[in-house]
């Protein structure tokens, strides 16, 4: 119930009126552990709100994450994803070979954040990227054919 209340506040705190459909779509994305499709937001919160819709759930993506709350990022299979934007922001790396999908620290991407910008006057969004090439296993792979 927590959760529920905190989730009330926070769109009220946003200037969003509380609905049901709206709570339903923090619910799924506040208790998933992996990025999520639009889609299976969709269907996981069609059981707290059976009357929810698509484009209201597309509606809420879109205002969640222009407000901060939600990223939304393409992780290569074509589909765009979204997550509760935790405290830490994180970054994948992808294998465009195997899929595999292994953690970027952030530290990592802030300093290339920082020199675009000091460098081009560049300014990025550098909460949540997906950085696209091959692992080390597909690469020492290939080396062996």
């Amino acid at each position: 119930m927590a959760c529920t209340t905190e989730s009330e506040v926070l769109l009220r705190s946003n200037e969003l009126r509380v609905t049901r459909q709206r709570l339903a779509v923090l619910s799924v994305l506040r208790h998933s552990d992996q990025h999520i499709t639009a889609a299976d937001v969709y269907e996981r919160a069609r059981s707290e709100a059976p009357d929810l819709n698509a484009s209201t759930v597309y509606r809420t993506l879109t205002q969640l994450r222009d407000l901060g709350l939600v990223s939304q990022t393409d992780l290569g299979g074509g589909e765009r994803t979204y997550s509760w934007r935790s405290e830490r922001p994180h970054h994948h790396l992808v294998c465009t070979s195997c899929g595999e999908m292994s953690e970027l620290p952030h530290d990592f991407l802030a300093n290339f954040s920082n020199r675009l910008h000091s460098e081009f006057g560049f300014e990025i969004d550098p909460d949540h990227w997906a950085v696209y090439g091959r692992c080390q296993s597909c690469v020492a792979s290939e080396r062996v054919r």
